[in-house]
């Protein structure tokens, strides 16, 4: 004895759809019911149903795009005398007053002593190299870009002085020299690292409106990126404010004056701002708003007007509603 048979019937548009049991016509429950019921879901369908996650996941790739912005910014910073990018430094050292003298000296001959000496009015430290130069003039010269560079003024300083001599440094010296290396790599990892992170979650993060299991790697590699930009920004802001702290406090006796970059500081921050407000909001896609696999395999419906612009009844489906364990109840 053969069981009921079930036909699947789509009528004209405007028509409701039916399934025939027997002799019996009743509504179908749920367009869902044929396994080829995801051709009613139109185009339109799934851009109303899911034009809010995908509007936020837009989102996120343009904070991301503008994080990559910043950051480029940051790499580039001081690799050049030109205007705009020699503006654009962590830290820079006033040297011009170095030389003590009496209050009746001569300012002009003080600084043409300064200049016979080889020592210059500023030095100026970016991501890669490190520029110097006079006030009147402007930036002189930059160091050759190195991988992994770290800011060294008391080698610098001596170079200039002492023309490359040995000099015996006090331990607590030296001990905070190696904390500045071993801190100045840390950032340039982070910071090389979160240009590149940031530059593929452009394109990675609008492909989360496809599906919730699609958003979690993405979700993650965010929250890495974001976490690495907001560390490496730290870093940078914490380890130029102690030495510029440690130079006020140890070199004020021999006229050294420190200063922060502003506009580089800026940059960096929002670039850490930009990352993380973007990571957030794609951990938040992990759990939040509908995607296109939630509408086609009925998990969340597609609307009251998605529903009623096509005329076809497209409604969730209960047989297809997955437990949050992931079984599919019956």
């Amino acid at each position: 004895m053969s069981g009921p048979i079930y036909n699947a019937v789509r009528r004209s548009q405007g028509s409701q759809a039916s399934t025939v049991v027997g002799s019996q016509t009743s509504p179908t429950a749920s367009t869902f019911s044929d396994p080829k019921a995801a051709t009613y879901l139109t185009k339109a369908d799934l851009r109303a149903g899911t034009k809010h996650r995908k509007r936020f996941a837009i989102t996120t790739s343009v904070f991301f795009f503008i994080a990559l912005i910043m950051l480029i910014l940051v790499q580039i910073g001081n690799l050049s005398n030109n205007h705009v990018l020699g503006d654009l430094y962590f830290f820079k050292i006033d040297t011009t007053n170095i030389i003590l003298a009496d209050p009746g000296t001569n300012s002009k001959l003080q600084q043409s002593i300064a200049e016979s000496s080889g020592l210059h009015d500023f030095y100026q430290v970016g991501m890669w190299n490190f520029c110097e130069g006079y006030n009147d003039v402007g930036i002189t010269a930059c160091s050759r870009p190195a991988l992994m560079y770290w800011f060294n003024p008391v080698q610098i300083i001596l170079d200039e002085l002492l023309n490359g001599k040995q000099v015996t440094l006090p331990q607590d010296v030296s001990d905070y020299l190696t904390v500045i290396r071993a801190a100045s790599h840390v950032m340039f990892v982070m910071f090389f690292a979160s240009t590149f992170t940031s530059f593929l979650l452009i394109f990675l993060c609008p492909l989360a409106v496809y599906s919730r299991l699609v958003s979690i790697p993405i979700a993650l590699f965010a929250l890495i990126s974001g976490l690495m930009t907001f560390i490496a920004a730290g870093i940078s802001t914490g380890m130029w404010l102690i030495l510029k702290k440690d130079i006020i406090a140890n070199a004020a006796d021999i006229n050294i004056v420190p200063s922060i970059g502003t506009k580089l500081f800026i940059l960096m921050w929002i670039a850490a701002g930009c990352s993380l407000f973007a990571a957030l909001g794609q951990v938040g896609m992990m759990c939040c708003g509908t995607s296109r696999r939630d509408i086609k395999t009925g998990r969340r419906p597609v609307g009251r007007k998605a529903r009623n612009e096509g005329g076809v009844p497209v409604e969730e489906n209960p047989a297809l509603r997955r437990r949050w364990w992931g079984s599919v109840s019956q």
